[in-house]
């Protein structure tokens, strides 16, 4: 498992300060966290075409760390990667809390590393708040550990899970497994502790966002947007093909062992990380990171249980052997990532190259510009005017009205626009990345490329035809492989 961290670690390392985006949300949060360096509020009005709907704390960590080295992205990333770091040692400290083995603890801490990693591998090293938030919540579940021995604890579990919830949302699989394993125990003391002390958290945190941010905090973090069932049905294939034996082996233990430590809470996490992550799951724009919290439950079911038979507490050896490869079955994903990787570090070279290329005529275009990958518009110095994604969802939801955006490309409104070439064949028959069908028959129509690359195209208005601005336009293609 060690080799499957070193196989799964290296590469987010390399490319910690590469130019290419990780991911869409790279150059989504980087604008949000320039926002806050220069004191624009995150709230302070409810835009038509781009939103802020996540909550404010990540954006101010990473822009107070970025200030420093004038380097948002860098900032992002790395602390995205301790934050992955810090959620594995974690995980470690709930097992050694659990069986008080330190091989069970480093084995755990290893593999949730590498399940991770492996996993969703774009959440290694990303400039998003995902990580982050989950190293929050992963402290708050293993605060709630302590909590049976020190009251104290109760109280941390419940800040540690709304520093979590106030920097991504969708992590609340742990905090109400925790209020329901209090309910279901009648420990209403400890009850009236958490959910207090929670509230009290939550209360300053949101007038500590009112006061910076804007008086918009809801109409933007509850914004509505699509349901994709073919989202839901893909990223859950995704979770089980690698993780269902672990789930059902978790699941048959905790049924098993009535002694089970911490049995009633693994029990109920399994159960609300799964409901919970499946229906998130169909929301549009959700990627697999919906699925860590279940990954969490499975691999502490698991290891706790192996630690258990291993010492023939329950069971028999052999069924501890089959726990054993059980959590190795989920690191057969790691070669699958490792040849990936060496693939991307191949390229890297000519995507920088690509991207730069790319920055410097979205740059040269006075006037707005239309991202794909935004980080090519935000490292181009363009104002957030339009998010792709954030535009299609809203169309497809009767919220956004399509022919306006049309007319802003008929007048070429934007001065440049910026698609992913790689994502798919751009035909105006079909749907194809994050724009619509009429979308790409109006920019097609309208607009005629000014840079193509393997990975990027940017369009220019046809009104500039083939003069001396675009002459060096057949260069720029070369520039870009």
């Amino acid at each position: 498992m060690a080799l499957c961290v070193a196989a799964t670690a290296w590469f987010p390392l390399f490319s910690i300060n590469a130019l290419p985006s990780v991911n869409y949300n790279e150059g989504w949060n980087a604008y949000r966290q320039w926002m806050t360096l220069n004191g624009q509020p995150l709230y302070g009005s409810h835009p038509v075409l781009w939103t802020t709907n996540y909550p404010f704390l990540s954006f101010h960590i990473i822009g107070l760390l970025g200030a420093a080295k004038q380097n948002l992205v860098l900032a992002g990333r790395i602390v995205c990667f301790l934050s992955l770091i810090v959620t594995s040692v974690l995980m470690g400290a709930i097992v050694w809390q659990a069986t008080s083995s330190g091989a069970g603890a480093l084995y755990a801490g290893l593999s949730l590393f590498a399940w991770l990693a492996a996993f969703h591998a774009a959440g290694r090293a990303a400039d998003d708040p995902e990580m982050l938030s989950l190293a929050f919540t992963s402290f708050g579940l293993f605060a709630y550990f302590k909590a049976r021995k020190q009251f104290f604890w109760i109280m941390v579990a419940a800040i540690a899970f709304a520093l979590s919830l106030f920097t991504k949302q969708d992590l609340i699989a742990f905090p109400l497994s925790a209020g329901v394993h209090l309910m279901m125990s009648r420990a209403w003391r400890n009850l009236a502790v958490f959910c207090g002390t929670g509230a009290i958290a939550a209360g300053l945190l949101l007038a500590w966002s009112l006061q910076l941010d804007g008086s918009y905090f809801f109409a933007e973090v509850l914004q509505p947007r699509a349901y994709d069932w073919q989202n839901l049905v893909y990223e859950t294939w995704h979770y089980l093909l690698h993780f269902l034996v672990p789930m059902l082996i978790g699941a048959a233990v905790l049924l098993a062992d009535r002694d089970f430590p911490n049995r009633g809470l693994l029990a109920i996490l399994l159960i609300f990380s799964h409901v919970i992550a499946v229906f998130f799951a169909g929301g549009d724009g959700v990627a697999s990171n919906i699925f860590y919290p279940p990954l969490i439950a499975d691999l502490l079911a698991c290891v706790i249980g192996i630690c258990r038979l291993e010492r023939g507490i329950a069971g028999a050896r052999p069924f501890g052997a089959a726990l054993v490869i059980t959590t190795l079955v989920a690191a057969l994903m790691v070669p699958v990532q490792l040849v990936a990787d060496i693939a991307a570090a191949t390229d890297l070279p000519a995507t920088t190259q690509a991207a730069r290329a790319a920055i410097t005529l979205l740059r040269s275009e006075t006037g707005p510009a239309i991202c794909e990958d935004l980080l090519l518009c935000y490292d181009a110095g363009k104002p957030m005017d339009y998010d792709p994604y954030y535009v299609k969802d809203q169309i497809a939801i009767g919220r956004v009205s399509q022919p306006g955006i049309l007319a802003a490309l008929d007048t070429h409104h934007y001065t440049a626009i910026q698609l992913d070439a790689y994502r798919s064949v751009r035909r105006p028959g079909r749907d194809a990345g994050r724009f619509t069908r009429e979308f790409l028959t109006t920019l097609q129509s309208r607009y005629q490329t000014a840079f193509v690359s393997r990975r990027y195209i940017v369009f220019v208005p046809r009104a500039y035809g083939s003069g001396a601005k675009w002459s060096g336009m057949t260069k720029a293609r070369a520039a870009g492989g």
